[in-house]
């Protein structure tokens, strides 16, 4: 399956298989790839595959889209072209030459169980769920309510004072 390779950071690469025909990139949540940094446009680009190729669309981004090194508005993209969004550098891996990357390092050695763990400072998720909604913090919610009831109350002690 053919792939974009991202480099968020030094120490943060994704790997985006591209199974879609048209895979939206940008830096909001609802973009099929997901980058979130700030010289990626909010809608930046599109990966549209047609007639068995992949083409990389620039979506009127503020800081431009490129192949190679050259701005482009749309390119068809060929195996081992270096992409960047923004400030942000990637490479396009055909379909070929994806299965043949080498198997990753199973050795007892890359196989240690972490001490401990720390999500990247560029972390970006490319879960095509939602992003879940927080929890409400119980102690401002009941404050919320007791702040009502006083309002309420205090309503209620004013009308019954005017109508004596």
């Amino acid at each position: 399956m053919p792939q974009v390779q991202i480099f968020a950071s030094e120490d943060n690469r994704i790997n985006f298989d591209l199974s879609e025909e048209k895979v939206t990139i940008g830096r909001l949540a609802h973009n099929i790839l997901q980058i979130d940094e700030p010289s990626v446009s909010s809608h930046h680009a599109d990966l549209v595959l047609e007639a068995g190729k992949y083409h990389l669309r620039d979506s009127g981004s503020t800081n431009g889209t490129y192949v190679n090194g050259a701005q482009i508005t749309d390119a068809v993209l060929r195996h081992g072209d270096e992409l960047r969004f923004g400030s942000v550098e990637g490479v396009f891996l055909s379909e070929a030459e994806a299965l043949a990357q080498p198997p990753p390092d199973l050795s007892p050695a890359a196989l240690d169980a972490a001490t401990s763990s720390a999500r990247p400072a560029n972390f970006v998720s490319l879960s095509p769920a939602p992003k879940s909604i927080e929890s409400r913090d119980p102690v401002a919610t009941a404050l919320l309510g007791l702040s009502a009831l006083a309002v309420v109350s205090f309503g209620a002690a004013i009308y019954f004072v005017l109508t004596m």
